[in-house]
């Protein structure tokens, strides 16, 4: 086998004239051999970190004391770490002694899982010694050595080898499966960072709803910061494959859950403004759409967008068939195509043009009296010109009896 990772083999040819092992190790080979995309390729070598430094023009210093430099090559990145064993884990995620080694075997026992304890040299040799393809083959996600171990060293793994079952459509082992129930209370001790990571993916892979099952039956659903944990058969039926966005994907699982306190859940869970300000927007729209059909006015205020991603959360939650899905989203393209204008700045008058016609300060009539106005265009009742809604206007003054 011909070895399949371009740029990195320079950066490995480089470490080995000098004299040092090197391999590319961890993910990537994983997903070579999986058939997956190769994103980014980690190399591990004999050489300590400041000898890596000393062979390559551009390095960044990311994680010296661990083993670690980056590695600028031909445009790309590459995280070139020494051989190391680790000992102690205090604090559930850091080792307390890092040891480099000079030997690929002792790097490889301190992984996590046995997918990711591959190496490849540059004849395109794999370095398997855990089972790791065979484990690919059967389909089944199982730790490196013994789980409580590799689980009291990081939790996150707990989560990261359910995400994988998400991701791969895999199944985890049955004794990781039993470490994992054991375990599944230092979830508790972890960093809402790193968890909501990991279940952000978790939600993302094609299997979601078999690794949230997972999250069930090893009762690692109990220490994650969820005041309503929900039932399990609730997410039976739900398609995760089908939902294209973060926002989506968390929108359903927290309406499976039934939560009604957003605010709340994103504080605890550390969200971004921005994550939070789109899940709010289609839980919002969706409880809306729940109790009416979409209208001009409708799609022209949360865009077709959010529009087309409500009704995706929708079916996945099978409050609609695909089919029903389908004619739905084509009803909105004509609603949105049927709006004269798409945006308030197309309006043909601002709130310039009212205060002139009626002489009066502005207060909150303007703001009544633009959204009034916006909606007769957007639904044809009225025409985008000045001299019609200068028209309208006076009529709607009279409407509302105001004192003009």
């Amino acid at each position: 086998m011909a070895f399949p990772f371009g740029e990195a083999a320079e950066v490995i040819q480089r470490l080995e004239r000098a004299g040092y092992l090197a391999y590319a190790v961890g993910g990537a080979v994983r997903d070579f051999l999986l058939g997956r995309p190769v994103h980014d390729v980690d190399i591990a070598t004999s050489a300590r970190p400041d000898e890596v430094c000393q062979f390559f023009n551009k390095t960044i210093p990311i994680g010296m004391q661990h083993g670690t430099v980056a590695v600028l090559h031909k445009g790309k990145i590459f995280e070139v770490t020494t051989f190391r064993s680790e000992q102690g884990y205090d604090d559930f995620r850091h080792p307390n002694q890092v040891h480099f080694e000079r030997t690929l075997d002792r790097d490889l026992m301190r992984r996590d899982f046995t997918m990711n304890a591959l190496a490849m040299d540059l004849s395109g040799q794999i370095i398997d010694q855990f089972g790791g393809q065979s484990d690919m083959r059967t389909k089944i996600v199982r730790m490196v050595g013994n789980p409580e171990e590799r689980i009291n060293e990081d939790p996150l793994r707990m989560l990261r080898g359910m995400r994988f079952v998400a991701e791969l459509g895999f199944t985890l082992g049955s004794d990781e499966r039993e470490a994992f129930t054991r375990h599944a209370s230092l979830l508790e001790k972890l960093s809402m960072e790193r968890v909501d990571q990991e279940m952000t993916r978790l939600l993302a892979g094609p299997n979601a709803v078999q690794a949230i099952g997972l999250l069930y039956e090893t009762h690692c659903i109990e220490h994650l910061p969820l005041q309503k944990k929900g039932q399990r058969e609730a997410f039976n039926a739900i398609h995760f494959d089908m939902l294209q966005s973060e926002a989506e994907r968390w929108s359903v699982f927290l309406a499976v859950l039934g939560y009604d306190q957003l605010d709340a859940f994103a504080g605890r869970w550390k969200w971004s403004g921005a994550r939070k300000k789109a899940v709010k927007k289609l839980l919002r729209v969706l409880d809306e759409r729940r109790r009416q059909s979409w209208s001009r006015w409708m799609v022209y205020k949360v865009l077709p967008e959010t529009a087309y991603a409500v009704e995706r959360v929708r079916t996945a939650i099978g409050e609609e068939t695909l089919a029903q899905a389908d004619e739905t989203c084509q009803l909105i393209t004509g609603l949105w195509n049927a709006c004269s204008i798409h945006s308030t700045k197309e309006l043909a008058v601002d709130g310039r043009d009212f205060l002139y016609w009626s002489g009066r300060k502005g207060g909150p009539w303007l703001a009544s009296v633009l959204e009034d106005a916006e909606r007769a265009v957007v639904c044809g009742h009225l025409a985008n010109e000045r001299s019609s809604i200068e028209q309208w206007f006076s009529a709607w003054q009279k409407e509302q009896k105001m004192p003009f």
